[in-house]
């Protein structure tokens, strides 16, 4: 909605060594407690090896970063079958990409879920990391709308967030969130369109299966800690927005950091969003809206106020106004729908008027 001017003016994060397992530290991370961890590791492993040195002699694992969670993956005897090759000579080929058909097999065997999705087309090609995960979850029944907020969690957690397919989003935090998400050698790389490797896989089975009291929990330094985010989003003001046209949406960022991505709405043909640079001009808490062609006034508070509860403005030619606003018209969000202005829901709209200025720069390209 494109506004006269003066009807705004009513009521306003080291590396550290530790023998042959983990090596990677997340730069948020704590020295102490990870050389601590590191060790305990080790030791479970020394433990097990002079309890059964002959156990598991898989050459391609003896220095990997996996073998604690491939080796206690493979006591269970179904498991184990599925994932030793007989013929293999000794290799367990750890970063050899796992097709869907075979994720799915493994699925099955690892969770017996009947209730969960099957995985029954595009057989033959890559899993990805994100799909694995997605499975994951629905195998263990996790709640993914727990988290009110999953995209805005996720960025604060991996540097490769907006890699995340829009479908795994909400399933992906909720696994971060349970301390079941392990990514080598950054923790902070998700690489979520990555084809997933055997290890990589094994691992995500493993913690699923400990989280279900299956077997026995393992500590990683490759899995994300959930309390421990790369920045505390409610303290990181937005210093830039960027609005694509054709793809209905706003990024905020402060820096170069993407903060969040909303859905809106912009322009209709004839009344389009002005494209270039701007910057915030005007914010206004509960504005008053008149409809530009009758003079009716429609107060602010009003449900049906066109402008919703938040107004930012960033564009003007000294009588008319173009500016994000709240609307009561959700349907319209995602559509080019407005006279100029950009419409987002009003949930949306509160959440980032709390953390734009005047000095905000807003950029709007087709």
């Amino acid at each position: 909605m494109r506004m006269r001017s003066q009807n705004l003016l009513s009521s306003f994060v080291n590396v550290a060594i530790a023998t042959n397992i983990f090596a990677f530290i997340s730069l948020s991370g704590n020295f102490q407690n990870h050389i601590f961890e590191a060790h305990a590791l080790e030791a479970k492993v020394n433990s097990a090896n002079k309890s059964n040195p002959n156990r598991f002699l898989f050459i391609d694992l003896q220095n990997h970063w996996s073998r604690l969670f491939v080796e206690g993956l493979l006591s269970q005897p179904d498991l184990k079958a599925a994932l030793v090759n007989p013929d293999g000579n000794s290799q367990f080929q750890p970063d050899r990409p796992i097709t869907r058909a075979e994720l799915a097999n493994l699925l099955e065997i690892a969770f017996a879920n009947r209730n969960a999705p099957k995985i029954t087309t595009r057989l033959n090609e890559p899993a990805t990391k994100a799909e694995a995960l997605v499975a994951i979850a629905s195998q263990l029944n996790l709640n993914s709308k727990a988290n009110k907020t999953p995209q805005t969690y996720l960025l604060s957690m991996y540097r490769d967030a907006l890699k995340v397919p829009d479908y795994a989003i909400p399933a992906i935090a909720t696994m971060t969130q349970q301390s079941l998400v392990t990514n080598y050698p950054d923790p902070r790389i998700l690489a979520p369109t990555n084809a997933i490797t055997k290890s990589e896989l094994a691992v995500l089975l493993y913690q699923a299966l400990a989280y279900q009291k299956k077997l026995p929990a393992l500590v990683s330094l490759y899995t994300i800690n959930p309390n421990r985010q790369l920045w505390d989003r409610e303290l990181m003001q937005v210093t830039r927005l960027e609005v694509s046209i054709s793809k209905r949406q706003v990024t905020a960022f402060h820096g170069e950091v993407p903060l969040k991505t909303y859905p809106v709405a912009v322009g209709k043909a004839g009344w389009s969003t002005p494209i270039g640079n701007h910057r915030v001009l005007q914010t206004i808490k509960y504005p008053a809206w008149q409809n530009p062609f009758t003079g009716d006034v429609i107060p602010s508070k009003d449900p049906e106020n066109p402008l919703g509860d938040r107004w930012i403005g960033f564009w003007t030619d000294g009588k008319d106004w173009s500016g994000f606003h709240g609307t009561p018209n959700r349907a319209s969000v995602g559509q080019a729908a407005s006279h100029g202005c950009i419409r987002m829901y009003n949930e949306d709209i509160r959440e980032l008027f709390s953390q734009v200025t005047k000095e905000t720069i807003v950029r709007v390209s087709p």
